[in-house]
């Protein structure tokens, strides 16, 4: 699974600027009625280009913590496997910290290994995205390289890749329905398009089908192309809990379908 896929680009530092017609279009609305969602542990398999045993992903969200009395924890991991390890190593490890008051993120952090360098990213969510990464390299006589940004958008939140889909998840979704958001995933914003295709049977579940786009927020919050991910569509349980059941996206480098194979409830 190349990191193209999971939205990193190099780190921005952006200015608030007077309201340009995208901005007018962000979903402002607060968290809808299926906001709460038990303690799970869900486990996925991940194909790419039609190889079965190409990554594991596990998400797990809402278990226990009592030195975060005010938080949800939700964590995303996983690592690529088989041959496609052999191309490309490569292991992820996210976690955000999100307000059970109103699910708002407050904290994400990140690690990312691959065969040349470890990433750590921190961002630090209030008013503004406060963003750090650091690059380590493993190859002898390169030093660690640390980039810091901040982007300011005040209109509504500003959500992180696993409190985005918390987000998303919660409302009352009907056929036609279009969310926008404003992400920043890791270390740059993007917007995020949202739209609900239709309700079909997925792998034996009734099921809400998504599609998203993306686009970068550039500079100067001009909205710039993002040719790194084609296409990506979502389906996710047409029921009281929205879990996602499925997942196929095609990037630069090919197709990646992810498909829930386990569920755990904590």
């Amino acid at each position: 699974m190349n990191r193209s896929f999971l939205l990193v680009l190099s780190a921005l530092s952006l200015s608030a600027l007077p309201l340009g017609a995208w901005q007018k279009t962000v979903t402002t609305r607060r968290p809808g009625p299926h906001l709460r969602l038990n303690p799970v542990h869900l486990s996925f398999q991940v194909a790419w280009n039609g190889k079965i045993n190409s990554a594991r992903a596990d998400f797990l969200f809402g278990k226990p913590d009592k030195r975060y009395p005010n938080h949800h924890i939700a964590q995303l991991w996983g690592r690529s496997t088989g041959p496609a390890r052999t191309l490309y190593p490569y292991n992820y490890n996210f976690s955000t910290f999100v307000r059970k008051s109103d699910y708002r993120p407050a904290v994400f952090v990140a690690s990312e290994t691959d065969r040349d360098e470890t990433r750590e990213t921190t961002n630090y969510c209030r008013i503004s995205v406060k963003s750090t990464e650091i690059t380590k390299p493993f190859r002898k006589g390169r030093s660690p390289l640390t980039k810091k940004g901040t982007f300011t958008f005040s209109r509504a939140p500003v959500y992180d890749l696993l409190s985005g889909f918390l987000y998303v998840r919660s409302l009352d979704l009907k056929v036609g329905d279009e969310i926008v958001l404003v992400t920043h995933p890791l270390t740059a914003p993007y917007l995020a398009r949202v739209r609900v295709l239709g309700r079909e049977v997925r792998r034996g579940v009734k099921c809400l089908k998504m599609d998203l786009r993306l686009q970068k927020i550039g500079p100067t919050m001009k909205l710039v192309a993002y040719h790194k991910l084609k296409t990506a569509v979502v389906w996710l349980s047409d029921d009281r809990e929205r879990l996602p059941i499925e997942l196929r996206t095609e990037i630069v480098f090919g197709h990646i379908r992810a498909i829930l194979v386990g569920k755990k409830y904590l």
